[in-house]
């Protein structure tokens, strides 16, 4: 594994356990909540940087069957432990690999929904570039990807496990980018179908309300405690918000062009995760 990329995540058992929920806990599920509500009989779904599998397993435990689902994670134990956890679902199955490397052909999987929660701020923002064409790479011509990062706002600083040497010489840096950074390098790879807040700040959106958002927004600060109140606040304002949703598509004339070789996925057999890319 590289030592310059941060490989840690929020863990949602940690927080069922602690019964502490933070407003980017429900966050995370609401995002799976969004694939989940879009998704339809017979989908292939790529998650990208797919971690401990969560968007798989909002899928499982709703009964919703997919054709196919991929995991896709640099971590060689995150992967052994997911093929291990998920043995019995025959449509998943997991690759271990460097995200901004390409020795992994992505174009064979073939998703019409990609999804990448929460990794690109932990790769590094000179990889950028290749990360999102490795991620484009693993959709099909007319796939929707979901991509969701935070937005770094200097007053605030960026999370901790966000702010890391990432080895391109500038020492330990701030790898978030602020929105409109991001927008600009999404719209070299993408066009933008949609967006929305994930999170946000009552600071950063009240000034933006209108009447009936403020209304809203009284009402439901009457039962909703604040960390709700971010998370149902946020999609209203993307621009605004601390972390952001957003929905790509393949700009026209963008022809996906598949590469010869065939990726070998995990065996769920943890005994035999040494066959890896």
């Amino acid at each position: 594994m590289a030592k310059n990329y941060n490989t840690t995540d929020l863990s949602p058992d940690q927080a069922m356990e602690r019964h502490i929920y933070h407003r980017d806990q429900f966050a995370h599920y609401l995002r799976w909540t969004h694939i989940l509500k879009d998704a339809k009989i017979g989908d292939d779904v790529v998650d990208f940087g797919c971690g401990q599998a969560n968007l798989l397993e909002v899928f499982y435990r709703n009964k919703f069957k997919c054709n196919s689902y991929v995991g896709i994670d640099i971590r060689h134990k995150t992967i052994a432990d997911d093929a291990a956890k998920f043995a019995s679902v025959p449509w998943a199955s997991f690759y271990e690999a460097d995200l901004v490397k390409n020795y992994l052909d992505y174009s064979q999987f073939n998703g019409n929904k990609v999804c990448a929660f929460e990794v690109l701020e932990h790769v590094g923002k000179q990889n950028a570039d290749v990360f999102l064409e490795n991620f484009k790479a693993c959709g099909r011509d007319d796939a929707t990807y979901y991509l969701s990062t935070p937005n770094y706002d200097p007053r605030v600083g960026a999370a901790g496990n966000h702010t890391y040497d990432s080895g391109d010489g500038r020492g330990v840096d701030v790898q978030e980018f602020d929105h409109y950074e991001l927008e600009a390098i999404l719209k070299k790879h993408f066009d933008i179908v949609d967006k929305f807040g994930t999170f946000a700040s009552q600071k950063d959106y009240k000034p933006l309300m209108n009447d009936w958002q403020k209304q809203m927004f009284k009402e439901l600060s009457r039962y909703y405690d604040s960390n709700l109140m971010a998370n149902i606040m946020a999609p209203m304002f993307p621009d605004a918000a601390r972390n952001t949703l957003w929905i790509l598509k393949r700009k026209p004339g963008d022809i996906k062009v598949p590469k010869n070789s065939k990726p070998a996925s995990i065996d769920p057999n943890p005994g035999n995760v040494d066959d890896l890319l």
